[in-house]
Parts: C-alpha cells; structure tokens; sequence
C-alpha cells in the first residue's frame, strides 16, 4: 500500500486525526475503522466465494467498493495501512473463547503492534465482544470505551477476558509470535468453505456505533444503543437490502444463494 492508498484508506473509515506512533492514533484509526467498515460475510453465504486475501483485491472491495469483510481480509488491510503509516505490527493466530466450554481450534486473525511503550493487541476484524480499541498486552485491567477487560498470561499463551454481568468471561487466546500473512489462507479457505463453521452459511454483519452496535445474523436485527436493545425480523429481500444500505452502509451486488446447511457454531454474541 502506497500513501495515496493510505489517503484513500483514512478517507473511507473516516479518521483526520494525527498520525502518530503513539497509543492514541493506534486507538483513533480502530475506532474509526470499527465504525465505518462493517464485519461481514456476504461473499461467503450468499456467493458461496472464498475471500481473497491479495492487498489489492482488498483494497478495491473495502476502500473501492466500500464493502466490509471478516477477519481474514480486515485485518490483513488493515495491516498493511498500519505499516504504511509507519507502525511495527503483525499478525497472530487466536482461538475465540466467547461462550465456549472446550478449547476451540484456531479460528482467528489479530494484530499486535509495538510501540515505544509497550505491545498493543489491534482487531478491526472480529464482530464479537473483544475489544473496540487497542488492549495493552500485560496483566492488567483496562477499561475501552466503557469496557472493562483483562489480560492474564496463562502457560505461554495471553488470555483476554471481559468483565459481564459481574463475571470475568474468556474472549480471546493468544501465543504472542509473529505469523506470516499467507498462514492464514488455509484457515480463510477452512472458514469460507466448511459447512461446520457458521460463517459458510449463515449472514453475519456486525457495525460498531459511538453508543452501541449493529448485528444482523440471518435476517434478524439487533441494534443496542446506549445500554437499550431493539431487535426486529425482516421480513423479506427487499428489507434486507434496505437493512444493509441504510444500516449497514453496504450495497448489495450479489445475489442470495440459499445453502441447506444447519448451523453447528453459534454466532458469538456481539
């Protein structure tokens, strides 16, 4: 990714804050991109595609297009910006603990960034309940726009866990090391086209708001606000389409495709 890629990138999520490689840019440009680019999976259960992970395909469908995408593609964009602005980070392998009773498989893509201060987990790609900003990778807890979560060292993996209903609840695991880019595309192909993972048939769109979040899983809607729920079904193809326009900023260029497969995964609770 170029500078004027870069520009291109900042313009479509939004950010004109300063670029700086600090905390708080690193805060700015997830936030931001949390909110302007949503977390979904139309390619996957409506096309029946596997996501492409190449920068420029990315970048033609995020910035271009101004689609979303899941894990896999958001991240790895946003790695890329991240590098062009003159950060230090990569990827890592995580296993999504949310609601989970066993250790589950490695299912997901992350970022760590280094700055002077110290290492920073960056996710713009997970539509769950992780964080909606940087974490800081050392035992502690620390609150993210309202959240509160912690991080424990458990053998030589880092917990990341978050504080519900009174709880500590586990969200994410991690072996802080360094992973390269193609590593993924296994697990991108595995998550695109096995019928086990909800992802491969099941529509999922998750958005971030300054008071709260925007989930439609199927054709169920559920938008929290400033600690309210509203929750509806829509009815048909023609309130989907406007649900993803008017909700989600996304307009459709592929057709439904109906797939008989049952759900064996939940959707994480966002």
């Amino acid at each position: 990714m170029n500078q004027e890629e870069a520009g291109k990138y900042l313009e479509r999520i939004g950010y004109t804050g300063p670029i700086r490689r600090e905390k708080e840019t690193l805060s700015g440009l997830i936030r931001a991109h949390l909110e302007k680019v949503p977390f979904e999976n139309l390619d996957v259960c409506e096309l029946g595609q596997v996501p492409s992970l190449e920068e420029e395909e990315l970048f033609e469908k995020v910035v271009g297009r101004r689609r979303g995408g899941y894990c896999f593609e958001l991240n790895t964009l946003f790695l890329a910006l991240l590098r062009t602005l003159g950060f230090t980070a990569y990827p890592v392998a995580v296993r999504v603990l949310w609601n989970r009773d066993i250790l589950p498989p490695v299912s997901h893509m992350a970022l760590v960034a280094r700055l002077p201060d110290g290492k920073y987990l960056c996710d713009v790609g997970y539509g769950g309940p992780g964080p909606k900003g940087v974490l800081r990778l050392e035992d502690s807890v620390q609150e993210i726009f309202g959240e509160r979560f912690r991080v424990r060292e458990i053998s030589e993996d880092l917990l990341v866990e978050r504080f519900r209903s009174g709880v500590w609840k586990a969200v994410l695991q991690f072996h802080d090391q360094p992973f390269r880019l193609l590593d993924f595309r296994v697990l991108n192909f595995y998550c695109a086209a096995n019928p086990a993972v909800l992802f491969s048939h099941e529509r999922v769109v998750n958005l971030c708001t300054p008071g709260g979040s925007k989930a439609l899983t199927g054709m169920e809607l559920v938008i929290r606000e400033r600690g309210e729920t509203v929750s509806r079904r829509l009815e048909n193809e023609e309130e989907l389409r406007m649900c993803l326009e008017e909700e989600f900023g996304i307009y459709r260029a592929c057709q439904r495709r109906i797939v008989n497969h049952s759900p064996v995964e939940t959707q994480a609770e966002n």
